[in-house]
């Protein structure tokens, strides 16, 4: 069964399942990434020099545990185009989670710095002084409830875990998270990309 969502001349829309890798790690590629199964359809996504030379187009990516949109350049063209929107803030991701507690409040938005910590800086910890993170830069997630357990979460600019960390930094976990709660509520991390936005195009995932 095929991956993609949605596809056009310039870039197409693929939904990762979880548990499977967006691109290949540098040192090793056992042909099971998102990158791979797209590429088979759309070998020209391989020819776009992407943020490092084995990621071909993908314009962004998400945790090996987390599933859902990835968007993928077909041309370097348009992958130059999109990272400059990245850069100012301008591409919006949608995710859904569903947290190990009931949710206690109906909109609220969280500030922070990230940097990388524990063994082998497995994780991210949220940081408020500038000066103790990796980034200069203040991730935001704005969050709205949906249901008694479930978050929508929104965020322009991503950092590695911002989700993950800021739904763990306010208390609320996300089910099957075993790096910032716990796995017990879960087998399986309960995080979904189902939104993604950019220079006037909009895709929402169906449920």
């Amino acid at each position: 069964m095929s991956l993609i969502l949605y596809a056009s001349a310039d870039f197409l829309i693929a939904d990762k399942p979880h548990g499977m890798p967006t691109v290949p790690l540098k040192s090793r590629n056992d042909g099971n990434t998102l990158l791979d199964c797209v590429s088979e359809q759309y070998p020209q996504v391989l020819a776009v020099c992407g943020k490092n030379s084995w990621e071909g187009g993908a314009l962004h990516r998400l945790d090996t545990a987390t599933g859902g949109l990835v968007v993928f350049a077909l041309s370097q063209s348009f992958y130059d185009k999109v990272s400059v929107l990245q850069n100012e803030g301008a591409f919006l991701k949608t995710y859904v989670a569903h947290v190990t507690d009931n949710v206690f409040f109906d909109k609220k938005t969280v500030k922070t710095y990230f940097r990388a910590y524990g063994p082998h800086s497995r994780i991210v910890k949220c940081e408020t002084d500038s000066k103790r993170a990796d980034s200069p830069v203040l991730y935001e997630t704005r969050m709205k409830k949906l249901t008694e357990d479930g978050v929508e979460c929104e965020i322009y600019r991503g950092f590695r875990h911002q989700i993950r960390a800021h739904l763990a930094y306010i208390g609320l976990p996300i089910a099957g998270d075993e790096l910032y709660g716990s796995a017990i509520h879960g087998d399986f991390l309960q995080l979904e990309c189902v939104g993604v936005e950019f220079d006037g195009f909009r895709y929402r995932k169906a449920r």
